[in-house]
């Protein structure tokens, strides 16, 4: 199988955009790894948060191949440890991120996400095969990436077989928030490029959305 994808993450209406995508793949041996984070807005360095996050992720990738969830995990305590220090070294300054990541290991795909950044997959004839469901309580998000707060930063970890022709989309609450459902679905196995699919969500998205807006579209080929 091969893989190919697609990526935006645009500013919007926000200041600044703090959202951050980190992208490692190995094509010889039809390997690759999706991250996408959203600074929590309401608290300082969102953007440095989602930058921090996502890049100790794919560097814990790049560094290795993970075999077991247990691996996967000591990934992501990682990337806590280096998020505090980073904090501590700017005064104790409180930031966060929300974490969706998506690994492709040939046929397998392990998805893992923190947060309300999320996940899609749908088989071929675009049935959905998995979608993340929200860490998100009363209006509040309950896990992140968050200094000073290991606990709140375990992500949900899934494995599930992919085949040729399934599509996978990560992105940030101010896509899926700004497109239907049907809508986000259908467009994925528009017969088009993908990048010209992402064309189209960013459009709906500038239309609509008051947030940062960020997608990675992948096509098992």
């Amino acid at each position: 199988m091969k893989i190919g994808y697609s990526t935006f993450s645009e500013q919007g209406q926000r200041r600044d955009n703090q959202d951050y995508i980190q992208i490692v793949t190995d094509k010889e041996k039809q390997r690759a790894v999706f991250v996408l984070c959203d600074g929590m807005g309401g608290h300082a360095m969102g953007g440095m948060a989602s930058k921090i996050v996502a890049t100790s992720i794919a560097r814990g990738f790049r560094l290795s191949t993970p075999k077991t969830t247990e691996d996967i995990h000591e990934i992501f305590m990682h990337a806590t440890w280096t998020l505090d220090t980073m904090s501590e070294i700017y005064g104790g300054v409180q930031m966060g991120t929300t974490m969706v990541m998506a690994f492709l290991d040939g046929d397998m795909l392990t998805v893992a996400h923190c947060g309300d950044s999320r996940c899609y997959v749908y088989s071929e004839d675009k049935e959905l095969k998995y979608r993340t469901e929200d860490h998100v309580k009363n209006e509040l998000i309950v896990k992140s990436f968050f200094a000073g707060y290991p606990e709140k930063a375990i992500p949900d970890v899934k494995a599930i077989k992919v085949s040729k022709g399934d599509r996978i989309l990560l992105c940030s609450d101010g896509l899926y928030s700004n497109v239907y459902p049907d809508i986000l679905r259908d467009r994925m196995f528009d017969d088009k490029p993908l990048d010209d699919i992402m064309d189209t969500y960013k459009f709906l998205c500038e239309k609509y959305s008051s947030d940062n807006y960020s997608g990675i579209l992948v096509a098992i080929k």
